[in-house]
């Protein structure tokens, strides 16, 4: 039961951030959308996604001691595994989804520092309260990426018990304040932490 709803929260979610991504017609269908549909920035995020679902739906792997970034097609993996063949299989997970170009990883092997991280995100709330928080993130990150002044920049978005801590660099202290407004302004957010570093180009 619990398995199939985390199924269908994380299709969900992947589906609204390509929803938000895409800027083809209505009539265009999502759900067979592939790495060529996007373009960018776009395409990175759409591939975080995808990824980051496998990780969810593989049950050897710990999602939440793996991060997860791509730029240009290219992804790092960092983090912590319980062993050398979970980090083996990230990394064969990573480079099996369609439009990745590369996969670098600098995944540590710490078994105890995996579980704890395990615990940590779902031994302190309950299944709903993670279920609310997941969908919480991917509205956020689909609301940045829709926005065209947002949507560019490195951000990444956690939340814990209806509070948002958003981290990342961003050109402007303008941008930084857009995107915390963004997340204020989603869903039963509470509170945001903003730990965006304003980095001009």
């Amino acid at each position: 039961m619990k398995k199939a709803l985390v199924i269908t929260t994380v299709a969900a979610a992947v589906s609204l951030l390509c929803g938000a991504c895409s800027d083809r017609s209505a009539n265009e269908p999502l759900l067979g959308a592939t790495a060529d549909t996007f373009e960018g920035a776009t395409k990175d995020a759409w591939l975080t996604g995808k990824i980051e679902t496998a990780f969810v739906l593989n049950g050897h792997l710990n999602p939440f001691a793996i991060n997860t970034d791509v730029d240009g097609g290219v992804v790092h993996l960092t983090g912590m595994v319980e062993s050398d063949i979970d980090r083996d299989l990230a990394e064969e997970i990573a480079k099996g989804v369609d439009g990745v170009i590369e996969v670098d990883s600098d995944l540590q092997i710490d078994a105890a520092g995996a579980q704890s991280a395990r615990e940590g995100a779902s031994g302190t709330r309950d299944f709903g309260s993670w279920v609310d928080d997941a969908t919480t993130t991917a509205t956020i990150k689909s609301k940045l990426l829709a926005n065209e002044h947002t949507m560019g920049l490195k951000i990444d978005v956690d939340t814990a018990d209806d509070v948002v801590t958003l981290s990342g660099r961003v050109g402007s202290a303008e941008e930084s304040q857009l995107a915390e407004e963004i997340a204020k302004n989603t869903g039963d957010v509470e509170a945001v932490r903003n730990n965006l570093v304003v980095d001009p180009s």
